[in-house]
């Protein structure tokens, strides 16, 4: 529903530990991350100053552009991930699924120094002059030792998530961490919107995990949880309400499809942020960032 297509596919639910997965892969995912796909396209120089304030602001730089778009849109959760670690700027750091690398670049504006990102789907190599190098490869294939290993809505994007965790912790420090930002199954969303839930992004989703799954996973891998956070926003609820009416986020349609549509509808998605903050409250939001360690 994301792109529109409207393909149907057959998912699985896991009867002990509540994962849903995906039952057959499609032979050709190219399909599904198009050139446009959102990570995978590169910002002007206008996006970059609004991103980079955005983060400036999470990383504990306020600054009034950062403090509004973390009010209008969400907070940057990725970089509140990062500045909990407390890691120094020297730290090694390793993305997982990083797209084009803007976080990555946006570390690397804020002083960070040793930074590489990996993602299969992205068209080359890329070796940023600020420091960053993006490597078109598995994960699988990753070689070094990493203070931070991290996955960004990416970890529910492989088809071998205790594969993929074991390499993460192959390729932590002892006492590294790990951080694994995911949509929820164990959620209300799921509960309440089934295939119309926002973050279901089928075919994308190969796996949509619960707590439970992310234990077993983790004791598997020998990685010790450190935290959960929740990050569940206001999407979980009107883009699950579009879907639900057939109107995908490329319908002229959806709120998606415009800015000037989305401040008329103002007072709507502020309903929808007060409800979003509530569920994570109570630890139902939809989007979790699961925080783990490798101990020494």
């Amino acid at each position: 529903m994301m792109l529109g297509l409207r393909d149907e596919f057959a998912y699985s639910e896991c009867g002990h530990c509540g994962c849903i997965h995906l039952v057959q892969i499609p032979a050709d995912m190219a399909k599904y991350y198009p050139a446009n796909y959102y990570s995978l396209t590169r910002h002007g120089w206008l996006k970059t100053f609004l991103r980079r304030s955005w983060a400036q602001h999470a990383y504990h730089r306020p600054n009034p552009v950062g403090w509004l778009l973390s009010k209008l849109v969400v907070p940057h959760e990725a970089m509140l991930s990062v500045r909990r670690t407390g890691l120094p700027k020297n730290a090694a750091i390793l993305e997982v699924g990083c797209g084009s690398g803007r976080l990555l670049l946006d570390l690397a504006w804020m002083g960070f120094t040793n930074l590489t990102g990996v993602d299969p789907f992205v068209g080359e190599d890329i070796h940023y002059p600020s420091g960053p190098k993006i490597l078109k490869q598995q994960v699988e294939t990753m070689t070094g030792k990493f203070d931070l290993v991290m996955l960004h809505h990416s970890f529910e994007h492989t088809d071998q998530p205790l594969k993929v965790m074991q390499v993460v912790s192959r390729l932590l420090k002892p006492g590294g961490q790990a951080v694994f930002r995911i949509p929820l199954a164990a959620s209300f969303a799921w509960r309440e919107y089934g295939v119309n839930w926002a973050n279901f992004d089928a075919p994308r989703h190969f796996f949509l995990h619960t707590f439970k799954s992310m234990q077993l996973l983790a004791d598997h891998a020998g990685l010790q949880l450190k935290e959960i956070f929740h990050e569940g926003n206001d999407e979980q609820f009107w883009v699950s309400e579009e879907y639900a009416n057939n109107i995908s986020r490329n319908d002229s349609r959806s709120l998606k499809s415009s800015l000037l549509k989305r401040i008329l509808a103002f007072q709507r998605i502020w309903r929808c942020k007060v409800r979003a903050k509530e569920l994570n409250e109570k630890g139902e939001g939809d989007l979790v960032c699961f925080c783990y360690r490798k101990p020494d």
